[in-house]
């Protein structure tokens, strides 16, 4: 397969984009300040309580929570020993792939040698009580004095404390959450990842004060995130017509997906969980906000790749595969969307309930694992990846690992699936719509496109028109391969369209 189709439709989307940064997104800067102070404010009453719970847990032990080395110390209760021997022995850090800087592969390890290892290399923390420092009576700082007896003019660190000013006595009671790190990949420079990849997952089982201080620190983290990175940048980029203008990036990401900077668009939570949404109106007096979004378009797309008739059959059936996850692990529906699509990048470990899931997938796709054995295969055999569409994805440093496996396997499982869903048909779509807009001379602006999400500011006197349109442009994505790489594709395509004042508080129209 040739690359020139891919090579066509990235020129092609060039134009989009181009036309979506002119666009921009009309913005209410005040929703955007009442979001703003609802944020602060919540930051600060979580924010005291995490520390009411600190205080509890690790008695006088001083906690940072922008500290990764002290939250792994206050939710998993134990501490290394050598960084350095640590960093050595799980692989931590980085190294250069070629031209690109990537992450180490963690050291594989059973669950008997990680929690070996573990044991050998970190000690168990407990809660603390301080005193004044008698040597340098609390301030942290010693006048030395001469051999004949005079004093230095300057104060020298006091070694008694290590210029806290306190002197702090271990107590037998275990101090920390006392949570038990998962497995080896979740080992950090630090000592345990704290991210929300790894907490969340585990956040169904726990009870009490741990599941209180997890579940407010994600949320913590989060409002941390709404405000730097959404609020601080919307305002940073905003014009005098109260609109933003992010800049959009076609060739950043591996895959070959979009992503946005200036601010970031692209990685907002969907809905109502980003209430920065509601923020994003329309430009046009008594316009609306119209959007369009495929429905489980990475799912499809991978039983489509692995031509699995199980997939087929579960979407024509309209099976509720988030549904199926949470029965089999025993959580609510919600508790189990995080986990739904992960076997489809190589998702094995985790919890008893996720690794129950995870084996289920793999019995119930099997052409979906079959498929994952066949691209190991063929990476390991020509160093590079090829999609149906052309696009290609080069491995160079890959090799057979001494437990059978093939190295960078999660990015081989991963990459066809989001780069065939987001970086060729999405775009595909994205083209007809822009197209048909400019073909129809319509007064309606395309604003934004979200991996799987088109979306447009839509002129009242249009909605019914650019409805229709959206539609037309996303159920035209079949048509689009066939035409641009001769592909068949005979997935099933879902979509659901939406429509509102704003870009979270919005009616489905369509589905």
């Amino acid at each position: 397969m040739s690359l020139l189709p891919t090579l066509n439709l990235t020129f092609e989307m060039t134009d989009v984009l181009v036309t979506l940064e002119q666009n921009g997104l009309r913005i209410n800067r005040r929703t955007l300040q009442d979001i703003k102070e609802e944020f602060e404010q919540e930051h600060h009453e979580i924010e005291q309580r995490l520390g009411e719970i600190i205080r509890e847990v690790m008695g006088d032990t001083p906690i940072k929570l922008s500290s990764p080395d002290d939250r792994s110390k206050l939710v998993y209760s134990r501490e290394v020993l050598n960084k350095n021997q640590w960093k050595t022995t799980f692989n931590i850090g980085s190294e250069w792939k070629g031209a690109t800087k990537r992450k180490k592969r963690h050291t594989e390890m059973t669950q008997k040698q990680f929690r070996a290892t573990v044991s050998r290399m970190t000690r168990v923390l407990h809660r603390t009580e301080a005193t004044r420092c008698q040597a340098c009576d609390g301030v942290g700082k010693v006048r030395h004095v001469k051999k004949d007896g005079t004093p230095y003019k300057g104060l020298s660190k006091c070694y008694e404390c290590d210029s806290t000013g306190l002197i702090y006595k271990n107590h037998k009671e275990i101090a920390g959450l006392k949570l038990i790190p998962p497995s080896a990949p979740t080992a950090s420079a630090n000592g345990f990842s704290t991210s929300s990849e790894t907490l969340l997952p585990i956040l169904p089982t726990l009870e009490g004060i741990s599941r209180e201080f997890i579940t407010k620190l994600l949320r913590f983290n989060s409002i941390t995130t709404y405000l730097s990175n959404y609020v601080a940048g919307i305002e940073r980029g905003l014009d005098r017509d109260g609109i933003v203008h992010p800049s959009f990036n076609q060739g950043v990401t591996a895959t070959g997906r979009l992503s946005s900077s200036k601010p970031n668009f692209h990685n907002m939570p969907r809905e109502r969980a980003c209430p920065i949404r509601k923020c994003v109106v329309s430009r046009f007096p008594g316009g609306k906000i119209l959007d369009g979004d495929f429905s489980q378009l990475e799912f499809r797309v991978a039983g489509f790749l692995a031509q699995d008739k199980v997939i087929y059959e579960d979407v024509y059936d309209g099976v509720d595969v988030h549904q199926v996850t949470a029965d089999v692990m025993g959580v609510s529906r919600q508790d189990a969307k995080a986990d739904t699509f992960k076997p489809l990048y190589g998702g094995t470990t985790g919890s008893e309930a996720q690794k129950r899931y995870y084996a289920e997938f793999k019995r119930k796709y099997f052409a979906v694992a079959q498929w994952h054995e066949e691209l190991g295969e063929e990476v390991l055999a020509t160093g590079k990846m090829v999609l149906p569409s052309g696009r290609e994805y080069m491995y160079p440093g890959v090799k057979r690992m001494p437990w059978g496996t093939v190295s960078h396997a999660t990015t081989i499982k991963n990459y066809p699936v989001q780069g065939f869903a987001t970086a060729d048909l999405v775009p595909c779509a994205c083209v007809a719509l822009h197209r048909m807009m400019k073909e129809k001379q319509v007064k309606s602006l395309f604003i934004n496109t979200v991996h799987d999400n088109l979306v447009i500011d839509v002129h009242p006197d249009e909605v019914k028109e650019l409805t229709e349109m959206l539609k037309c442009a996303m159920l035209s994505v079949a048509d689009e391969t066939k035409k641009r790489y001769g592909i068949e594709y005979d997935m099933p395509i879902g979509i659901e369209v939406k429509l509102g004042d704003n870009w979270m508080e919005m009616e489905t129209i369509y589905e």
